[in-house]
């Protein structure tokens, strides 16, 4: 049973990439040093508390490399998404300083048209008051105008008037005249 032992423990001790222990069954001693039962079990005990404590240990580390593993990945992969979105950000900030810069733009070319628009507002008031002075010049002309003609049309119609009386009278006298002078023929003619 002892000897099943040792080999049971020599087997973990292979497995562990160690060099198993031999037993020596001989009568000279002289090599050799010998345990007794008690000691040759807790050895036994010792060297497979040490072998499942290290196969244990081994596993930690398995399991421990193996989450490191899937961290570096978890880290790769929050990396990768991280600087797809700093690339998102970056693209969002150009995008918007480019919308900034056309506002900007929009912006100078409406201040423009409104100083543009407020010019020809003042270009026009200004035109409109030289029309204005303009038409009221003009009105005051054609009313002096209409007051010339009002003149002359009293002064035709008083000069037809004197016209029709000296007509008027130039007939009476010649009518006169005609009584008053033998009627020959050069005298009618």
């Amino acid at each position: 049973q002892e000897e099943a032992e040792w080999e049971s423990i020599n087997v973990l001790l292979m497995m562990h990439g160690l060099k198993p222990l031999s037993l020596v069954k001989r009568t000279d001693l002289t090599d050799l040093i010998v345990f007794d039962k008690q000691s040759s079990q807790r050895m036994r005990q010792n060297l497979k508390t040490l072998m499942e404590e290290t196969t244990r240990q081994q596993n930690v580390i398995r399991e421990l490399i193996e989450t490191n593993q899937q961290l570096k990945s978890e880290l790769q992969l929050e990396q990768s998404r991280a600087a797809d979105q700093e690339q998102r950000a970056n693209d969002l900030e150009q995008i918007m300083e480019s919308v900034k810069s056309k506002i900007g733009e929009l912006e100078d070319e409406s201040l423009n048209r409104v100083c543009q628009e407020q010019n020809k507002i003042k270009d026009l008031q200004m035109e409109h008051k030289a029309l204005q002075a303009k038409c009221q010049h003009y009105k005051k002309i054609r009313m002096e105008q209409q007051e010339t003609i009002a003149s002359l049309q009293k002064d035709i119609y008083r000069l037809r008037k004197e016209e029709e009386e000296r007509i008027v009278t130039q007939n009476r006298v010649f009518a006169y005249l005609c009584k008053r002078v033998p009627h020959t023929v050069l005298d009618r003619q």
